[in-house]
């Protein structure tokens, strides 16, 4: 029997999962098929075992959620609900033993103008279905996981999809969560990156606190925290606040746009301003940025602002994926155009050791 490491290229980023961290493996033996394992950070039990025809499906799932440049709750609600509706399973109708008309991974249905029978067969055209009316969804991004589900799905079994949970946020880490291969060698790879930390619910009304990730080393580090806040909310991103007062902060961190940074970097709380955080820096060439780099204008006054840099959308480099915490809707993992939105503008920068 032979073991391989799956490398999951996403456009140019590369995600290379090991040992003592998350674990992505193939386990070929002869003529069988191979599995995906999701297992936990500390040698913790794997959650779920997919399949290779199950990890397609996830990843036909994952092009079209980064294709549509989704926020990445959006990842997590989109798995857990093809886990609860078909098992991550391109399902034809089963006739009697179906619901209704339903087919497909999402279990959508011809009849309620999900679409016809063949586009319906494509994975991907059901994703896109899901993402389109997730997005209709009012404050989609502030609902728990089953709510948020249920609001795209009208299930008859609305809570049914609260038990995927942590498979989801597993499964999204594996694809989503990890380092950009170097300019001119697709084969080399950042540092193992564990699975984001997950929240436990809280009574209505109080955040729940996310216990830190697990100390490493290398880049990654900066991405699995800043992921943190994604959904340390009650199950949703942390609202941005630019209130100093330490009762507001999240975490020992302010809530703006470099506390969060300085959280995700690993920095003395409330962290630093976008000034600090550039003076603690050198001043880099776009193209030498690499996964848990920042850009920041660091103006004084409340005009400054931060990104951590995640990856490059494309060889164009025209645009990348970064994570920050913005006043619109707080923290993102998001495409931003460079070197960013309008004509404001962004410097590249390295925290310096």
């Amino acid at each position: 029997m032979s073991k391989a490491v799956i490398f999951l290229a996403v456009g140019a980023a590369i995600v290379c999962l090991t040992l003592p961290a998350l674990v992505v493996s193939a386990v070929f033996s002869g003529g069988g098929s191979g599995c995906l394992t999701s297992t936990l950070a500390g040698g913790g039990k794997p959650l779920r075992q997919w399949d290779m025809e199950q990890t397609a499906i996830a990843k036909a799932i994952f092009d079209v959620w980064a294709r549509k440049d989704v926020p990445h709750w959006g990842l997590v609600i989109a798995f857990a609900t093809a886990m609860q509706e078909s098992g991550l399973r391109n399902l034809p109708h089963l006739g009697s033993h179906d619901d209704h008309d339903s087919i497909g991974v999402f279990q959508q249905r011809p009849s309620q103008g999900w679409g016809t029978p063949e586009q319906l067969a494509r994975p991907e055209y059901q994703a896109e279905r899901f993402f389109d009316k997730l997005l209709d969804v009012p404050h989609w991004q502030q609902l728990p996981l089953t709510q948020a589900a249920q609001a795209v799905q009208v299930s008859a079994y609305p809570n049914a999809y609260e038990k995927w949970t942590q498979d989801a946020l597993q499964l999204a880490a594996q694809f989503s969560v990890g380092g950009q291969a170097p300019r001119g060698d697709p084969g080399m790879c950042l540092s193992s990156c564990p699975p984001p930390a997950t929240s436990t619910p809280s009574p209505a009304g109080v955040p729940s606190v996310t216990a830190s990730p697990p100390a490493i080393d290398g880049e990654c580090t900066t991405l699995v925290r800043a992921a943190s806040w994604l959904t340390a909310w009650n199950g949703g991103p942390v609202p941005y606040s630019a209130n100093t007062d330490p009762s507001a902060y999240f975490g020992g961190y302010r809530r703006d746009c470099s506390g969060f940074t300085s959280m995700a970097l690993g920095l003395a709380g409330p962290g630093l301003n976008t000034a600090g955080l550039a003076a603690r820096s050198r001043r880099l060439e776009k193209f030498d940025l690499r996964a848990g780099d920042l850009l920041i204008n660091p103006t004084p006054g409340g005009q400054g602002h931060v990104v951590i840099f995640d990856r490059w959308t494309d060889a164009t480099m025209t645009s990348y994926i970064g994570y920050e915490q913005a006043g619109s809707g707080g923290t993102y993992h998001r495409r931003i155009p460079w070197p960013y939105y309008g004509t404001y503008h962004l410097d590249p920068y390295r925290l310096a050791n």
